[in-house]
């Protein structure tokens, strides 16, 4: 459990996150449709243009990368822009290209279609796409562990799961949010029909703060965890801390037919992945930088001072040394419970749907 004090201080944030297993079932037959056309423009974004401020000012000799990320620019992609901003990119021969989804379930269907070389996305997803047949892998774990949350006011004295019994606990609407507390509730031996979870769509905050509910359900520990702590008491309850086996919150995902069939492809993914890894690094050394690296990316989406607390609270949570590195047996078995508290369909073998090859070694 995770106690956050109150702060006088506070910021907006709007965040939009799609887990949903139902917005990806029509993108295996988009694939489908589209296969024979693409397969000849595999390499067209070798020639997308470097975005604003990136690090690579060598545009002739770096190869271009584009990355899709999950959201718009925030705490947990610290790694991607210290990299970025310490010149680790341009060290590492790439020349980084970061868009922002229109829908963040576009993540594998832009890698598995060819449209972008990497995306950031999430464990859960990764496995619902291969379920659905795209074409993509995890290569690296960009947050190596859940983000996702319980939070409520201290007064309403809910410390632990079995204190939800009758309670109600708003939820923003992903597919996997029922399912989770369900199981939660089942594990705490309490009927999970006795817990009300209205969906508040993008309102989680809010309906905390306006006792509209007595707990959220979805948001991240080390965002809106740390914004909802700077206005009233809360009591932080990770997921994993629910029985809800551990997963990477953040990954980074890649198309694994272009990476066995083009080595040029691959070539740009390891040096990626290799100045991520310094990016890391450099941010742990010194959280100034990160701090520095973040501000023009996120300028007006947080107070400075919640920034500063929040990167601090991201950074805490990433691995000193083994950068990016993953669990096949761990990726197992998640899936597994997946699968068995019908978020996936089907059985998928989750080490398949993970590698650690392109990543720089130990």
């Amino acid at each position: 459990m995770t106690t956050i004090s109150t702060r006088p201080r506070s910021s907006t944030r709007h965040r939009a996150t799609t887990r949903a297993r139902g917005r990806l079932r029509s993108l295996a037959a988009a694939v489908t449709v589209t296969a024979l056309a693409l397969a000849g423009c595999q390499g067209g974004t070798d020639e997308a243009t470097s975005s604003a401020g990136g690090s690579g000012s060598g545009g002739d000799t770096s190869a271009q990368v584009s990355v899709l990320l999950d959201w718009a620019p925030n705490p947990d992609h610290v790694a991607l822009y210290t990299a970025q901003h310490s010149g680790a990119y341009a060290d590492a021969g790439v020349d980084v290209e970061f868009t922002t989804p229109s829908n963040t379930a576009d993540a594998a269907r832009e890698v598995s279609l060819g449209r972008a070389d990497l995306a950031i996305s999430y464990e859960p997803d990764t496995l619902i796409a291969v379920e659905q047949g795209l074409d993509v892998v995890s290569v690296a774990a960009l947050v190596p562990t859940s983000l996702t949350s319980l939070i409520a006011k201290r007064d309403t004295g809910i410390t632990s799961a079995a204190d939800l019994e009758g309670r109600t606990v708003a939820l923003s609407g992903l597919a996997s949010q029922q399912p989770t507390i369900d199981f939660i509730a089942r594990e705490a031996g309490i009927d999970p029909a006795s817990i009300s979870t209205p969906n508040v769509q993008q309102s989680l905050s809010q309906a905390l703060l306006t006792d509209q509910a007595d707990a959220i359900f979805g948001a991240f520990r080390n965002i809106e965890g740390i914004e909802l702590g700077e206005r009233t008491d809360v009591v932080i309850l990770p997921v994993t801390e629910l029985g809800v086996p551990d997963y990477s919150e953040l990954v980074i995902i890649a198309n694994p037919v272009r990476l066995r069939d083009d080595a040029a492809y691959a070539d740009r993914v390891r040096a990626f992945l290799a100045g991520t890894a310094d990016g890391q690094q450099a941010a742990l050394s010194d959280r100034a930088t990160a701090l520095r690296a973040m501000a023009p990316p996120t300028k007006d989406s947080y107070d400075p001072e919640s920034l500063e607390r929040m990167i601090d609270a991201t950074l805490d949570l990433l691995p000193e040394t083994g950068f990016g590195r993953q669990s096949g047996e761990d990726w197992s078995t998640y899936a597994r419970w997946m699968h068995s508290n019908g978020l996936l369909d089907s059985e998928v073998d989750g080490a398949s749907a993970t590698t650690n090859d392109y990543l720089p070694a130990s």
